[in-house]
């Protein structure tokens, strides 16, 4: 009888240990679901979920560049170039080979993992800025083959393009658009979580720590770095070719290198290494965006601004704000009256 009481206490102390891993694990996108799909239902207008769209396509491209900057260390500034891929891949083979949305978003991705790999493969001898410069590189490269005059329509862009339909059902509705956004968010949230906590994810922090250290416990540094920055460079193809039928027509502005250093300023304000982060700078970025009055120089110094203020007062980003808010409570408790009172008692 006790052997089996003490067998029936393990099994439930790692039912409960797994209860919690699963929380953890689970718990910050199901409530991000939640508030995504949850504001869908409250009687927004067509405005508003327009800018949703843009925020759930920002926040896409983000959460993948997050994976190589917060969780591998390494300074890439090329994701708008993938999303390109992403988004004129799907765009062609929908409207000019007649293409279902389905394997045409699939097969855009496919050519930005392709190019991943390569790009993964010029990160091994680069560090610090000059692999920052290169991915930036091949992020103008593709914006600049885009330019040229031929079937993508250059500078003129790339239309008409059908709406998204998955069995049949096409999005039309702009609430049906922004669900399927932030269905797909949720998705890539779900696999980020996943593959930072897998053993990929812990060797991409180990490499991220320190390189030789990871070598030396056996970290397959080549594998690991050309396989994260594949896996980016298809979230961010993912993020263009959702984006580019819902828009039904794209053009190279969209792709530019001020839009990778956007998408790397998003990474930041949420901060390194944190997926949930990366939305909330998506969304603060994206809708200062469309609130800044112009598009010129006056937007970028606000933006300028707003960076240099949110790296003094929140080093750690959006996902620091819960340390902050933690240091000030116990700052509060501490000044408190009586806080650090002690009652002696006086002999008589």
């Amino acid at each position: 009888m006790p052997d089996r009481a003490r067998g029936s206490s393990g099994a439930r102390g790692r039912g409960g240990a797994l209860a919690l891993r699963a929380g953890r694990h689970f718990g910050p996108t199901l409530v991000t679901a939640v508030v995504l799909v949850g504001f869908a239902f409250t009687n927004p207008g067509a405005t508003d979920l327009a800018l949703g769209v843009n925020i759930g396509v920002a926040a896409i491209a983000a959460v993948g560049l997050t994976l190589t900057i917060g969780g591998a260390g390494q300074l890439a500034l090329g994701q708008a170039g993938f999303m390109a891929i992403g988004a004129y891949g799907t765009a062609y083979l929908m409207r000019d080979r007649e293409m279902a949305f389905l394997p045409a978003l699939v097969l855009g991705v496919v050519m930005a993992l392709v190019v991943g790999v390569l790009v993964g493969y010029i990160a091994l001898r680069l560090r610090g800025h000059y692999l920052a410069m290169a991915t930036l590189a091949v992020g103008t490269g593709i914006h600049a083959f885009l330019m040229l005059p031929g079937p993508l329509g250059g500078v003129n862009g790339y239309a008409p393009i059908p709406f998204p339909e998955i069995f049949g059902y096409r999005f039309l509705d702009p609430r049906d658009q922004y669900l399927l956004v932030a269905g797909l968010l949720i998705l890539v949230l779900l696999g980020s979580r996943w593959l930072l906590t897998a053993r990929m994810g812990r060797e991409l922090a180990a490499i991220r720590d320190d390189e030789v250290a990871a070598r030396s416990v056996g970290v397959n540094i080549t594998a690991r770095k050309v396989q994260v920055f594949a896996v980016s460079a298809g979230i961010g193809a993912l993020a263009g070719g959702v984006n580019a039928p819902l828009q039904t027509a794209i053009d190279p502005s969209l792709f530019s290198a001020a839009i990778s250093i956007q998408l790397f300023v998003m990474v930041i304000l949420g901060g390194l290494g944190s997926i949930y982060g990366a939305v909330c700078g998506a969304a603060l970025l994206t809708w200062l965006i469309s609130v800044v009055p112009g598009r010129g120089s006056w937007a970028l110094t606000v933006l300028g601004v707003i960076v240099i203020v949110f790296m003094a007062v929140l080093p750690d980003g959006l996902a620091g704000l819960g340390r902050v808010g933690r240091a000030l409570a116990a700052r509060m408790r501490r000044r408190a009256p009586g806080a650090g009172a002690v009652v002696t008692e006086v002999p008589k």
